[in-house]
């Protein structure tokens, strides 16, 4: 057992527990026998636990029952860390010899729940769970383990029943919110439930976590301008609420308020540690700001962060790709793919950037490899075709946009594209049928075709044409 010795106590709150956990430790790290009462080992080893400090938390346990063997609380502080340790048939054990002295206590019946459930045997956990419900005072805690037992036996009806009753108890976490809007959308009720989750915010106003979860329920269904609504509500009533902060920003992102969303990442990072994630939500603001210094510079505070974010490679690449910095993009791009292989616009970008540098061999092989990632990505097929029109290949880039309805047949945008390659192929007839067949899935995108014509005596070829199928 490797102890990391603390060597100051001031910032602990409770001073109490502060000048036990000093004296404890010194008693460690001398190798010292002294005299703690049972009331000082259980604060110890709740205070190291809620401080993740395992290693002294179960110093604390082991001392404190060698002294104490009946101590309800050092025992179940005991089971939590074999809990931790995925000890789980140590830990049920723990519990038998603890319900031998306290055959009436709920809080161990609870944790046989929680370990029955960890150990798969569901059917056994909501069965002690359900007695721990009918004898404990804290019913919203047994409610909300109840919900995630349901929840991994698969029965989210249940789940959401018992998520609901926990809320309605006053439990206040985040997770028991999330686990009820997850339920809720894969169950496709959120629309249903909308209703209830505004009563929420009727019955608690002042609860960052309702109006939290009524803005994840209107993200969810797209409806942008309601989640930010509720989402700045839930930082109202609670400022320093970092979730709050960061999915209001990335509604604000959905609904293209980028100054927005900017503004609500930074109020993110003030009121958590920083993280690679959200470093690089908060460049992808400033890059739709066009602001390309700040945006690099975040993205690469996110790689010192986590050298493995993909996410920041990649965006750095798209930046310097944004500024026509070619050469220096490719270097990025290459690094977000090798880390992640299975992204598709990772591989879009590489070969984008490829074509620019000339690269024409490793430009096909990304866009063939992007394209067998998602074939349904129409601008891979956009892209990829125009590699070949501008080598006045116009029969190779009709092909690979050929290529591409066969995938995604409704798509206008490829249906116009295919006219403008055959017409420059001198292929008119052909052309005019797949003009047509764009016209007819969406008239309005047909301006797209005319960048690609200059010549003004064929645009106003082009726009008789339109203007006959419009009549």
């Amino acid at each position: 057992m490797d102890l990391e010795f603390e060597d100051n106590f001031d910032d602990i709150e409770d001073k109490e527990v502060a000048r036990s956990a000093e004296m404890f430790e010194a008693m460690l790290l001398n190798n010292e026998s002294r005299y703690l009462d049972e009331e000082t080992y259980e604060k110890l080893s709740g205070f190291y636990i809620e401080n993740a400090k395992w290693d002294f938390a179960k110093k604390a346990c082991e001392l404190g029952l060698d002294q104490y063997p009946y101590s309800l609380e050092l025992l179940l502080n005991r089971t939590q860390l074999h809990v931790n340790e995925q000890e789980y048939d140590i830990g049920m054990e723990l519990l038998d010899k603890a319900a031998t002295f306290f055959p009436a206590d709920t809080e161990i019946l609870y944790m046989k729940g929680v370990l029955w459930s960890l150990l798969g045997e569901k059917e056994n956990a909501i069965e002690v769970l359900k007695r721990a419900l009918l004898l404990s005072d804290q019913k919203d805690d047994i409610h909300f383990q109840l919900g995630q037992t349901y929840q991994k036996a698969e029965d989210l009806e249940s789940a959401v029943v018992h998520y609901k009753e926990a809320i309605r108890l006053g439990y206040e976490n985040e997770i028991a919110y999330l686990e009820l809007i997850y339920n809720l959308e894969y169950l496709n009720e959120l629309e249903e439930n909308l209703l209830y989750l505004k009563g929420l915010t009727d019955d608690k106003p002042y609860s960052h976590f309702a109006w939290y979860c009524l803005g994840l329920a209107y993200a969810r269904l797209k409806k942008y301008d309601e989640a930010i609504q509720a989402f700045d509500f839930s930082v109202v009533v609670k400022d320093d609420f970092a979730s709050g902060w960061f999915n209001l920003a990335h509604n604000y992102m959905n609904a293209e308020n980028y100054a927005k969303a900017n503004e609500a990442y930074i109020k993110t990072l003030k009121h958590e540690k920083p993280s690679a994630e959200v470093l690089t939500y908060l460049a992808a603001s400033y890059e739709k700001l066009g602001h390309f210094l700040e945006a690099f510079t975040k993205y690469k505070k996110a790689t010192e962060l986590d050298d493995n974010w993909d996410e920041a490679w990649y965006g750095m690449a798209s930046v310097l790709f944004e500024q026509k910095k070619w050469m220096e993009a490719i270097h990025f791009i290459k690094k977000a793919t090798t880390l992640n292989k299975s992204n598709s616009d990772y591989w879009l970008l590489q070969a984008d950037v490829e074509a620019r540098i000339g690269n024409i061999l490793s430009s096909i092989e990304a866009y063939q490899h992007a394209a067998h990632l998602d074939p349904e990505n129409i601008d891979i097929w956009l892209n990829w075709s125009l590699l070949y029109f501008e080598k006045k290949d116009y029969q190779k880039a009709f092909e690979i946009i050929i290529d591409a309805i066969e995938e995604v047949p409704d798509e206008a945008d490829l249906y116009y594209r295919a006219a403008v390659y055959l017409v420059y192929n001198g292929t008119y007839s052909e052309a005019y049928q797949y003009l047509q067949d764009g016209l007819s899935l969406d008239f309005a995108a047909h301006e797209q075709i005319y960048p690609f014509f200059p010549n003004l005596k064929t645009q106003k070829a082009l726009h008789r044409i339109i203007e006959q199928y419009r009549s």
